[in-house]
């Protein structure tokens, strides 16, 4: 019978908080990254003591037997004599790699963790755990050493016979869904994908790992194929990355890394990118919104941060002075990437703009210091046909005003009447096709006070209305425009009554005396409010009360639908509908904030052209009492500008559709 020990642990409260510290792990899955890390230190040291040894010669085996229901770290790295157990697993206060990193200093970057602390993650899932190791040293024996997770521990004689290491997990039963090959498979491969040596699985013949991250090499020495490829792998995605950076510093900090630009189309999702961080090739974590901005959460890649804990903490990430210095160097590495290929090669900027315009406007919308480094160079698709700053518009379309419009559409294929009418009269507009735009509208204009956006559909341009017509007025005394907005107001609301506040009515008799008989009979009052519906208010009563106090009537009016009447330079266009570009904005940054329509849209403007045949009609059809006629007409003619402005509802659909029939049996 071999020579059995027993002991207690050596865990003193001197050292028990680094030791706390260290297991604070909020997931089990990293005992097994621990103990491939405790393994590659292993060997690394070997490779640094004996370094004729041959590459073969240095792997690590990962077995799983699960009638056993256990797991096997086996390395072939320095091993441990019964006295180094004693000291790095016995007395926790003590780590390996200190020691070794004393007298091996030159070689210290490749030691990645403490084995003494590392270890003992391996008990968040086992209800015992073994070592068997023989030391490199001349004349060892080989040691064994088993602990269940309790305070004492037995040591004896081992059975290893190569010199390494052998850790046994054997698996409490709330954990036996790591005897799992492909649970394993996929840990190694996200925690240690990029260790130095391979890591073979059960009697595959090939290593799970890829041994190189592609960032520790110099830029210079790295093919596009190569990136490519890495990225590929990486991610596991099919499509070519749009472009990449390679970190690479020294100082004042160490950060290696490489970050890839993917395809980001017509959607905002931060789950779309993962940019990993590692330490010394050990992935630490994802999802890194406490140490990089979250816009940066849009791209993929790696970090290589040596000084970042593998236990790393959001509360270290959120308070780390070095940590905020390497965030603050990564967003100006890319914005000043960004730069030089707008500056150098323009026509490779604009090619991947549809890409990752999501990306750099997310950007400058979250981040201050990159705002100001790109504000020169986000670009807009133009009608022009290219792309354009915004000074460029600015200098392509000098006006007087201040500040400047800057027309844009949602698209080519929407607001087609508008944008026609624009390009008709040489207006340049620019396209901006996504919600977030509205957001960075707001944004630019809040930086820039010389420049404002306007859709074309917010307002009716100056340059479309045809200023040299005159009114004509029938013999009712009123102009065509009174009685075109009278026939659109009534057809297109509800309810149709002027307000008047108890103290604004008194100001309004004070300055038409004569009202207060005039209007008796079309009063309506109800407590502090009085009420008149003007349209009821025939041509005669309205001759007698004067333009200046009926139009001041008309100002107190509430519609949900209002009409303007201008004469536009296209006769062929009936009405359009125009939405006010405050309104609309806040209705599609709420869209995109909260996920769901308002509808904030439903008070709008709808201009109607009097020069258009149909609008003509309709003053024929409301002078010979035809009412169905006029109401079908000004229905369809509204819906018809509104079909351009939004997605109809079925409900919605089928009463256009109703209306298009009739208009077409009309006209039969």
């Amino acid at each position: 019978m071999p020579d059995t020990k027993s002991g207690k642990l050596s865990i003193h409260t001197e050292n028990i908080f680094p030791i706390i510290k260290k297991w604070l792990y909020s997931e089990h899955d990293i005992f097994l990254r621990e103990l491939i890390s405790n393994a590659v230190d292993a060997m690394s040291k070997r490779k640094a003591i004996q370094p004729e040894l041959k590459e073969e010669e240095l792997k690590i085996e990962v077995k799983i037997n699960k009638k056993k229901k256990t797991l096997q770290i086996i390395d072939y790295g320095i091993g441990m004599t019964a006295s180094e157990i004693k000291k790095y697993i016995n007395q926790i206060a003590f780590s390996g790699a200190e020691d070794f990193i004393e007298k091996y200093k030159d070689k210290q970057s490749s030691i990645i963790g403490h084995f003494g602390l590392g270890f003992y993650s391996s008990f968040m899932v086992a209800k015992k755990v073994t070592i068997d190791s023989l030391s490199f040293k001349k004349g060892s024996k080989p040691a064994f050493w088993e602990c269940e997770g309790e305070a004492e521990y037995k040591s004896e004689l081992g059975k290893r016979k190569e010199i390494g290491t052998t850790v046994t997990v054997h698996f409490n039963k709330e954990n036996e869904e790591y005897l799992e090959d492909s649970k394993v498979r996929d840990l190694i491969e996200k925690y240690s994908t990029f260790l130095p040596f391979p890591i073979f699985l059960n009697k595959e013949k090939e290593a799970i790992n890829q041994k190189e991250a592609l960032w520790n090499r110099k830029p210079k020495d790295v093919k596009e194929e190569e990136y490519k490829e890495f990225y590929k792998k990486l991610f596991h995605d099919y499509e070519d990355p749009l472009f990449w950076i390679h970190l690479n510093v020294d100082f004042p900090f160490n950060l290696k890394g490489i970050l890839y630009f993917p395809k980001i189309k017509n959607q905002l999702d931060l789950n779309q990118g993962k940019v990993k961080l590692f330490c010394n090739n050990v992935f630490v974590a994802d999802g890194l919104k406490d140490f990089i901005p979250e816009f940066l959460l849009l791209l993929k890649g790696g970090i290589d941060i040596p000084e970042i804990p593998l236990n790393v903490s959001r509360s270290f990430l959120q308070h780390d002075k070095q940590v905020k210095k390497i965030s603050q160097y990564i967003i100006k590495k890319i914005a000043d990437s960004l730069k030089d290929i707008f500056k150098e090669d323009r026509k490779k900027y604009e090619g991947f703009w549809e890409d990752i315009h999501h990306f750099i406007k997310y950007g400058m919308l979250t981040d201050e210091k990159f705002s100001e480094s790109m504000k020169d160079h986000i670009i807009f698709k133009s009608t022009q046909d290219d792309y354009i700053t915004i000074k460029e518009y600015q200098e392509r379309n000098k006006t007087k005003d201040k500040p400047q419009k800057i027309f844009y559409a949602s698209s080519e294929d929407t607001q087609v009447t508008y944008l026609n009418l624009m390009k008709e009269q040489g207006v340049e507009v620019i396209f901006a096709n996504a919600l977030i735009d509205s957001h960075l509208f707001q944004h630019l204009e809040m930086k820039n006070h010389d420049v404002t956006f306007v859709r074309i559909d917010s307002e009716i341009n100056e340059n479309l209305i045809d200023k040299d017509k005159t009114e004509i007025v029938d013999a009712s005394n009123r102009t065509v425009s009174e009685r075109i907005k009278e026939i659109f107001d009534r057809t297109l609301n509800d309810k149709i009554e002027a307000s008047f506040h108890k103290d604004d009515y008194a100001k309004f008799i004070k300055k038409f005396p004569e009202a207060i008989n005039t209007l008796a009979p079309f009063v309506r009052t109800e407590k502090d409010f009085t009420y008149f519906k003007p349209y009821d208010i025939p041509a005669n009563i309205r001759e007698k009360l004067g333009k200046e106090a009926y139009s001041e009537i008309l100002s107190k009016l509430y519609l949900t639908t209002t009409t303007e009447v201008k004469y536009l330079k296209a006769d062929k266009i009936p009405a359009m509908v125009v939405f006010n570009e405050f309104m609309r904005r806040f209705q599609e940054m709420n869209y995109l904030s909260q996920g769901k329509d308002s509808d904030m849209l439903k008070n709008h403007t709808i201009v109607v052209n009097p020069e258009n045949d149909t609008v003509k009609k309709i003053l024929q059809f409301d002078a010979n009492g035809k009412t169905e006629e006029v109401e079908l007409l000004v229905n369809y003619i509204h819906e018809l500008a509104l079909l351009e402005q939004k997605q109809f509802s079925g409900k919605e659909l089928q009463s256009f559709i109703e209306k298009t029939n009739k208009i077409l049996g009309m006209v039969t």
